[in-house]
């Protein structure tokens, strides 16, 4: 059993902040994963902060002063423009980056993974040093559809994703609070991230969006790269919605064959079946939820008069799960089964 030098780049953000938290518990209830050292790494404005990890209290590092040399591991949560800048610089001092930014997402020759749907991928790591995991809603759709069929048989998939303001980091919360509070107060509100205004309201996100995390096309691409099919018809929509945390989605899904609903299988991904309980974020994203983190998944049921099709509705954790429960994973796995 080896002990390993981890390195957290953006480590005082919301994903970052979450993942210190998982991995603490995590190594104490799972030996699999020893750590030696954990950097904290951040921009300059945060570096100098104190964090506590195992009763030891950590100095946040400059990430331009960071020396990746020191690491064997690297999680990039910090945001695209970080990742570009940084993550090869770290790859090529031999640290194996595993990166949730979305900037590597699209690249041919970087392994992107949905940990449970496409492990395989992570034996090319060794391509650039560096894996890539999908996006939240490429993440929570796959991991639900993949206990349903074949992944292979798939013959057209459509989501409709809900968009928390919290898969916009720290400054999508502040900016859905700050307007809640002053529309409540009968005061007029600016719009800062979003383009429109969030609060009680609903941003459709266009399909000509470049956005590189939840427009159209960079989600198509990371469906079908991650499933290894370039022609699967896929239909997308994304709509920003006046919730903190949880992403949701109503997912439709046809397969070549007759879909059974084998129950057994969800567990083995990570879904939880809810039965006759709709899930909703607020319900099911919560702090007491912590060692138990799943996809929620609910109304689950052939469309009718068609046994290929299947209908469901499911809810997850965005930061928690979806952001930090899913790097671990891809950490765990690599280490167990490709180093």
């Amino acid at each position: 059993m080896s002990a390993w030098n981890i390195a957290i780049v953006g480590a005082t953000g919301q994903v970052g902040s979450a993942l210190i938290e998982l991995l603490q518990e995590y190594t104490q209830k799972n030996h699999s994963i020893e750590i030696d050292n954990l950097y904290l790494v951040g921009s300059d404005n945060s570096a100098g902060e104190i964090i506590r990890f195992a009763g030891k209290n950590l100095t946040v590092i400059d990430s331009a002063q960071m020396d990746f040399s020191q690491c064997h591991f690297a999680f990039f949560v910090a945001g695209a423009k970080t990742s570009e800048k940084y993550a090869q610089q770290a790859a090529q001092a031999g640290c194996i980056v595993i990166d949730a930014s979305g900037y590597f997402a699209d690249q041919d020759h970087i392994p992107l993974i949905v940990p449970q749907v496409n492990n395989h991928v992570l034996a090319e790591y060794r391509n650039e040093n560096i894996i890539a995991v999908a996006s939240a809603p490429v993440s929570q759709l796959l991991r639900c559809v993949a206990p349903l069929t074949d992944i292979e048989l798939l013959t057209n998939l459509h989501v409709t994703s809900f968009i928390p303001s919290s898969m916009y980091g720290k400054p999508g919360v502040e900016e859905l609070a700050g307007q809640s509070a002053r529309l409540l107060n009968g005061m007029p509100v600016d719009n800062d991230l979003f383009d429109k205004q969030l609060a009680f309201n609903l941003l459709p996100i266009s399909h000509e969006s470049d956005n590189s995390s939840y427009g159209e096309k960079s989600l198509i691409n990371q469906i079908r790269k991650v499933i290894n099919n370039y022609q699967l018809p896929i239909s997308i929509e994304s709509v920003i919605v006046p919730v903190f945390y949880g992403l949701a989605q109503a997912v439709n899904v046809s397969s070549s064959l007759p879909i059974e609903l084998d129950m057994a299988r969800f567990s083995e991904y990570g879904v939880e079946l809810q039965g006759d309980t709709l899930s909703t974020p607020v319900t099911e994203v919560n702090a007491e939820s912590e060692s138990n983190l799943t996809i929620k998944l609910s109304n689950l049921r052939h469309s009718f008069g068609h046994y290929e099709q299947i209908q469901f509705w499911s809810v997850a954790d965005n930061i928690r799960y979806l952001g930090g429960m899913m790097l671990i994973q891809t950490l765990e796995m690599l280490i167990n089964d490709y180093l």
